[in-house]
């Protein structure tokens, strides 16, 4: 929650990662024309408009955006790349021609020029630069009786890429080339990227030469495992590109991420059919002369990679300093941002006072930037943990459905069965010799340390405690390596577990009930006035009782008991639960006071533990198994649900309702204010004056349906 969200405003392309992984499979492309591929379809310089706008505060530094950028240059190559990574999606899934494709695409990369060079007046306008660009170039250029042949040979790939350097120049610290935090993220991303397409090859040899080497489909994982921060990069400058015609240890950090069973060999393999695939694509020997292939960063196609993605990280960057003025201007705004929760929320009064079935449809998006603040009393939201009968039972309940017996009869039959129902740690396939499909730590038995607490690299799971230790054992190497899930967990072995985790992780007091629960179900003990009693299939309850009253806008506060609470929920939800709709819901299920689509059992077992509030649970029987159910969210009454906005706590460091709702807030804000900004540039500069197609190079693109 509360990540910062990087707007991409323009088309962002990996020219031959797609083509290397052969991810299109168009066989359009005319491989062995290069000549083709080469020409010029567009070009973009927008410094005589900038220079002549009346109305442009950076016309000025026109001068300076035309001698360091120049005119930009669209190839037939960037076209066609840019289809295989985006445009192939359109025509293939959503039925748009090839040539509103290809117009649409061009108008991306023309789009994406245009807002580069903007950046780059911008920038030069705006900031104090330290250091004058020509001493840059030189500088970054400088030859010295020091330099490897490597170093030679991207020396001269930058004088023919100059763009390159221009860009590192603008992604700067103000021109401090001490401070080039953007641009080696940059580098980082893309050299992450032709690793991940060479892991992709690489596997498939893998498997070939190791059988063996299979494991499970995972257990479905919480949403963002394992996934990188935006602004992650590793900050050692050793990260580097395993070819296999290297050495590992000359990689660095990718040490840690290299693919289990990957050898020389492999990676070699893997390397050349990544080769093999750009030459088939004319994405090597751009230049004419056979190039050295034995070092990534001295390829041709790197260096046109790497000039796409700084450009795109230009324009993000400068997207970006937009947003952080728009951000402290909005929260400057006290009035404006009551006045908008007042009236959003005087809205949805109207909607939802009188129409619960409209509420009810709200529900179904709420998250941490969506918001029902008009509430209706008894609503709630739910977890579900379903501990299933298993194949046999169900083949043994269906049988005794099938013999013809009284209700009673049916329902002792299905105790009988829900006696024997075991649950099993289904965790067991996030463990794994194999790095890249292991989640386990086995030091502690738990599963995503890496993700939890403050992780440099990665996101932090939401609602997840990462607490709860495997119910198994872990053993041996190798081929006598061995992971084994309990599978003989009784449901009260689990509520244990659920009511100990949480009372582990909170300062509350969980108090345990044993229902009323018949050891014989007849019409005296499940029935009243000759209606079932579905309190009678509630097995077991209980109820978390904070040391404090718990407010609605503790649900997004990390350090509350009751988000700790809901969190350690959701972990064992995670560990035991079969029911696929309950994993990776922001709340759970949505549970009406009236009549639901839920079978009875449930239906009365969510609605009470609603009733009975946040932190309530119960334990009941259904024709699918055990069910716990467990309240996450409660609507108390009708009206306010969160006790309104609070602008005092926008920036703070507690995940509160207001902080909240202002960053959703901020972030509507932001894009409404971008995308006109954006609109305003690229009204000024997308004409005849800055722009030039040449349809007639590219005509044949358009001409394939």
């Amino acid at each position: 929650m509360n990540k910062k969200n990087t707007i991409k405003k323009t088309a962002a392309m990996l020219l031959g990662i797609s083509f290397a992984l052969g991810a299109a499979g168009c066989d359009f492309i005319v491989k062995d024309n290069a000549a083709d591929l080469n020409q010029t379809v567009a070009t973009v310089d927008i410094t005589p408009t900038l220079k002549t706008n009346p109305d442009e505060k950076y016309s000025g530094k026109a001068d300076e955006v035309k001698s360091i950028l120049g005119k930009a240059k669209i190839s037939k190559r960037d076209l066609v790349s840019y289809f295989m990574s985006v445009g192939y999606q359109y025509v293939q899934s959503y039925g748009y021609s090839y040539e509103a494709t290809f117009n649409m695409l061009l108008d991306a990369l023309v789009s994406r020029e245009i807002m580069i060079q903007y950046a780059a007046a911008y920038y030069l306008a705006e900031t104090n630069l330290a250091t004058d660009y020509d001493t840059f170039v030189e500088g970054e250029l400088k030859e010295s009786d020091s330099d490897t042949k490597v170093q030679k040979k991207e020396k001269e790939l930058l004088k023919k890429y100059s763009e390159i350097l221009a860009y590192k120049y603008f992604l700067s610290e103000g021109g401090d080339t001490t401070k080039m935090e953007d641009y080696d993220r940059v580098v980082y991303n893309l050299k992450k990227s032709i690793n991940d397409s060479l892991d992709t090859i690489e596997e498939g040899y893998i498997n070939e030469e190791e059988e063996e080497h299979d494991h499970e489909e995972p257990r479905t994982l919480p949403t963002g495992a394992g996934t990188e921060k935006n602004d992650y990069y590793d900050k050692s400058g050793t990260y580097g590109v395993y070819t296999g015609r290297n050495t590992l240890d000359s990689c660095g950090a990718y040490q840690d991420d290299k693919l289990d069973g990957s050898t020389t060999t492999t990676r070699k393999k893997a390397y050349n059919t990544f080769l093999a695939n750009l030459q088939s694509y004319n994405l090597l020997n751009t230049s004419g002369s056979t190039e050295d292939t034995s070092n990534v960063t001295t390829l041709e196609y790197y260096y046109v990679e790497l000039s796409s993605m700084l450009g795109q990280a230009l324009i993000n960057k400068y997207f970006e300093d937009m947003e952080d003025k728009i951000a402290d201007e909005l929260s400057d705004e006290k009035t404006y941002l009551e006045n908008k929760y007042q009236k959003a929320y005087e809205n949805q009064e109207r909607a939802y006072k009188n129409d619960s079935a409209a509420f009810e449809t709200a529900l179904g998006s709420v998250s941490d930037s969506s918001f029902v603040l008009y509430g209706l009393k008894d609503f709630g939201f739910v977890y579900n943990i379903l501990v299933p009968f298993s194949a046999e039972q169900e083949v043994e309940y269906a049988e005794a459905k099938g013999l013809g017996l009284s209700e009673d009869a049916l329902f002792n039959a299905r105790k009988r069965i829900l006696d024997n129902v075991r649950g099993k740690d289904l965790r067991g396939t996030w463990i794994s010799e194999h790095e890249h499909a292991n989640y386990y730590d086995k030091a502690s038995g738990k599963f995503f340390q890496d993700y939890i607490g403050n992780s440099d690299k990665y996101e932090e799971l939401d609602h997840y405690l990462g607490n709860y230790a495997f119910k198994g054992t872990v053993s041996g190497e190798g081929e006598s390596f061995k992971v084994e899930a309990k599978d003989d967990l009784t449901i009260d072995d689990i509520v244990n577990d659920m009511e100990a985790l949480i009372s582990t992780n909170t300062d509350g007091r969980v108090t345990a009930n044993t229902a009323v629960y018949p050891t014989e179900y007849n019409d005296t003990t499940y029935k009243v006035n000759g209606k079932v009693d579905y309190s009678k299939f509630i097995y077991r309850s209980g109820s978390l009782n904070f040391q404090t009253p718990v407010t609605n806008a503790e649900y997004f506060d990390e350090t509350s008991d009751y988000y700790k609470a809901v969190s350690a929920v959701n972990e064992i939800l995670f560990a035991y639960s079969t029911d696929p709709g309950s994993l990776n819901t922001y709340m759970g299920y949505a549970v009406s006071p009236y009549k639901t689509n839920f079978v009875p059992e449930f239906e009365y077992a969510a609605q009470k533990v609603v009733r009975d509030g946040v932190g309530s649970y119960v334990v009941c029987a259904t024709d699918y198994g055990w069910h716990i159910t467990f309240c996450t969210f409660k609507f108390a009454q009708d009206g306010d649900v969160y006790g309104g906005f609070k602008y005092d706590e926008i920036l703070g460091e507690t995940n509160t309702f207001s902080k909240m709702y202002y960053e959703s807030l901020k972030a509507t804000a932001i894009a409404d204010q971008t995308n006109s900004i954006q609109g305003k540039v690229l009204n000024s500069y997308n004409n005849d004056d800055s722009v030039t197609r040449y349809k007639s190079r590219y005509k044949d693109l358009l001409n394939l349906d």
